[in-house]
């Protein structure tokens, strides 16, 4: 069986504190930049479908290394 509950309610990253246009990640027009990459969350995603080689992650998320990584089980039940 493939699947499981997410575990909802949890904000990956730092919410910004400061929202105003002068805020340190505030890009102007409503763009912040994000304190949590994609490759850290879809770790954790391409562990939960399956794949487990460090080559195989390596190449699906090619900037993993860079960054402190989310597990299947820091976003599933």
């Amino acid at each position: 069986m493939l699947g499981g509950e997410v575990k909802g309610g949890k904000i990956f990253g730092e919410y910004p504190n400061d929202l105003t246009e002068a805020g340190p990640l505030n890009l102007g027009r409503g763009r912040f930049i994000p304190t949590t990459s994609w490759d850290q969350i879809y770790n954790g995603v391409a562990r939960w479908a399956g794949l487990t080689e460090e080559i195989d992650l390596n190449s699906v998320l090619p900037n993993r290394e860079n960054f402190d990584l989310f597990d299947e089980d820091d976003l599933f039940n």
